[in-house]
């Protein structure tokens, strides 16, 4: 340290503090109602029940007999609490938690107190920064590299294993109180020792890196815990890291270049593994200048921890430690906790377990975050119609009239479908029978159950289906079990199907849907990470969960054809169409151009792998039996020249809007590439059939 104390009575507190026979510490967490022993000081630490009387020398702002004076920190409750601290003498034993900026001040306050009966000089700027800290309100803190409370924890780092601060930690401390006061966001380098200024360099370009592993999400916060309340939508942060979450706060919550809105994350969910029988500690911490309130939150958590501790032991019985604190919390221990409680207001600042470890995974942690406050619970849906469709190879024997023997109709097609090139509503789309697609269908339990049959002895099997009122989050949620489960395989029409198909690749159901959202009553659809990963989840009918939040790759990908209300979302396993209306509109959206689209792309793509794999067929047999090589396959040929010539056209119509999705569909199913190699495999094909056939009528020539 380039400093030494100039005020003798400061230079004997950093004496004193850094003697064990004369100042002890213990981080042990005292039992409910425990009192201090003698000379011992409870910092921020200690509960006591709501009739008890306030112990002297319990030390916590959050304690009911010191809320009540409004104070703000554990260093202010140091100042109101002169005449207890006259009375002791050293040794002293000071038990907290953690030596955190506000516990290790109030400590040298104390010990200052105690040996000299007087307070040292020039404190005030020092109470007032330690208080704000404690608070959450890090925009007063100062500049990473040289503010008080980066440089204090960056001196954690170099406590080789000791339980209290180090003295490193207390000449900090006691430095900022000696005469002149210097500034504290902006300390004097004679106050940063080398390796910690090094230190805060390290901390800063390893949290650069991080953010390219965590999760940069945004929420929908309630401005308070009243049912149907306002909200605001802020940037969160979800990351794993060794650093101390009071770091992470002066890192990220100023961090406009890496946050959505430009205002900085506002909120932090926070895992430190690698710390010693860590049992997956997490930190979640709102900033307290942020509107917004993290409600109930805490009490969600602690339900997810069931009945065991970490080590598998029943959960401890006990009181509440706050009278705020929700009732079904009572008579649980921690580790879920909440400032909240802590205000007859309610307000939540930090959700941490700062006593007992948590069985929650980060992943569940950070997934129950993500559910509670995901924005997709206030967009509100009015209306929706899905198409749900899987390719199946049809066996031979199986065909519109044989179908309509068992209670299929054809289908017609609405007027709303039409606007295509006449060669594609007569091939695709046409009603009259001989079409080179036939569509049949009739009810089912979830809607509509269509066939839709290919002369490629293919099928396309889908469901049409409508919604009403709900949520984007929930209309997601239900898509992903709908296609992801066993429901629509379960229908008895599918099942009655079952001899007359068998599955061919891919072996998935896709999804296309039309959504009408009230946009008065919905939370903005913006550019956000959530928004653009709802939607990715909408349309590629994957779960919305934290975990299937897509890439940045991925939403590039897709392509987007915005008119003035309307937007256009595509995956390579589906689609999305958003219509934003001023008022509700319970009417489904109707089956039109778009979905015939994803019709039409899907089952070109269905007949490609069909195609691929019967000519891979063919051409096997011919190379290994030279008799069988002759037999005409007219019929996969004939499969051929429709696929690449009646199903497929530059373009589709004579809208350049609807050109454009299709061409977006056809990219991201990569028809183009599959087109060519049909046409390159085809023609290789007769070479060889060919080469082959003049052999063997030359081989006959001789021969006679």
């Amino acid at each position: 340290m380039l400093w030494a104390p100039m005020d003798p009575a400061l230079a004997q507190t950093l004496e004193a503090m850094t003697d064990p026979a004369r100042v002890t510490w213990t981080t042990e967490r005292p039992a409910v109602d425990a009192d201090p022993a003698g000379n011992e000081l409870f910092l921020g630490v200690g509960s006591r029940a709501a009739g008890a009387p306030p112990h002297p020398r319990m030390l916590s702002w959050k304690l009911a007999h010191w809320r009540t004076a409004a104070l703000r920190s554990t260093t202010e409750v140091v100042l109101r609490s002169a005449e207890a601290l006259d009375a002791l003498s050293l040794p002293l034993t000071f038990r907290l938690h953690d030596p955190t900026l506000d516990c290790t001040t109030a400590a040298v306050l104390a010990t200052h107190r105690v040996l000299h009966k007087r307070w040292p000089a020039h404190l005030g700027e020092l109470v007032d920064y330690v208080s704000e800290w404690e608070q959450g309100r890090t925009e007063r803190a100062g500049a990473y590299e040289r503010a008080l409370a980066s440089v204090y924890y960056a001196s954690m780092h170099f406590r080789a294993g000791s339980i209290g601060p180090s003295r490193e930690m207390l000449e900090l401390l006691v430095g900022v109180l000696d005469a002149p006061p210097p500034a504290l966001a902006s300390l004097s380098p004679s106050l940063i020792p080398g390796r910690v200024a090094r230190r805060l360099k390290a901390d800063a370009d390893l949290y650069r890196a991080e953010l390219t592993r965590a999760w940069q999400v945004q929420l929908d916060l309630p401005l308070d815990d009243q049912p149907g309340s306002a909200y605001r939508r802020i940037d969160a942060l979800f990351l794993s890291s060794p650093q101390d979450v009071t770091v992470l706060k002066l890192l990220a919550r100023p961090d406009q270049a890496s946050s959505s809105a430009g205002r900085g994350f506002e909120l932090l969910a926070i895992h430190a593994p690698n710390e010693q029988h860590a049992w997956g500690r997490h930190t979640l911490s709102i900033a307290p200048e942020s509107p917004g309130t993290l409600g109930d939150l805490a009490l969600q958590l602690d339900l997810l921890e069931g009945d065991f501790t970490p080590e598998g032991k029943p959960r401890a019985k006990g009181q509440a430690r706050f009278p705020s604190q929700p009732a079904a919390l009572n008579g649980l221990s921690d580790p879920w906790y909440s400032d909240g409680y802590a205000w007859a207001k309610g307000r939540s600042t930090i959700v941490a377990p700062p006593f007992a470890g948590t069985r929650l995974t980060r992943s569940e942690l950070w997934e129950s975050v993500w559910q509670r406050f995901h924005v997709g619970r206030n967009i509100h849906v009015t209306a929706s119609r899905t198409v749900v469709c899987r390719p199946r190879r049809v066996k031979p024997g199986i065909d519109a009239t044989s179908l309509g023997t068992e209670g299929w109709t054809r289908s017609r097609w609405p007027s709303s479908i039409r606007g295509f090139l006449p060669s594609i509503e007569a091939s695709f789309l046409g009603d009259a029978r001989g079409v080179d697609v036939e569509h049949l269908e009739r009810p089912c339990a979830l809607g509509t159950l269509h066939v839709s049959l290919y002369p490629s002895h293919l099928a396309l099997l889908w469901v049409e289906r409508t919604g009403g009122a709900t949520t984007l989050l929930a209309q997601a949620a239900e898509q992903a079990r709908l296609v992801q489960g066993e429901s629509l395989e379960a229908l008895p029409e599918v099942i009655a199907l079952g001899p007359s198909l068998e599955d061919a690749a891919p072996a998935r159901w896709s999804i296309f849907g039309a959504y009408t959202i009230n946009r008065a009553r919905s939370t903005m659809l913006d550019a956000s990470r959530s928004v653009q990963g709802l939607l990715h989840a909408l349309a590629s009918g994957a779960a919305p969960t934290l975990a299937n939040l897509p890439s940045q790759a991925a939403i590039d990908a897709r392509t987007v054809h915005a008119l003035r209300d309307v937007e256009h979302w595509f995956t390579a396993t589906g689609g999305a169409r958003l219509t934003l209306e001023l008022d509700d509109r319970p009417e489904p959206p109707v089956i039109d151009r778009d979905f015939a689209l994803f019709l039409l792309t899907t089952g070109q793509r269905s007949v490609a792998f069909e195609i691929t794999r019967r000519m891979g067929e063919v051409e096997r047999k011919s190379r290994t039996s030279r008799w069988q090589s002759l037999t005409p396959t007219a019929t996969l040929r004939g499969d051929v020249m429709l696929f690449t010539n009646s199903l497929w056209y530059p373009r589709v119509s004579d809208d350049p809007d609807l050109d454009a999705r299709y061409d977006a569909w056809r990219a991201l199913h990569g028809m183009t590439e599959t087109v060519d190699s049909l046409r390159s495999q085809t023609t290789e094909l007769d070479e060889y059939r060919k080469e082959r056939f003049e052999n063997m009528v030359g081989l006959l020539l001789f021969l006679f």
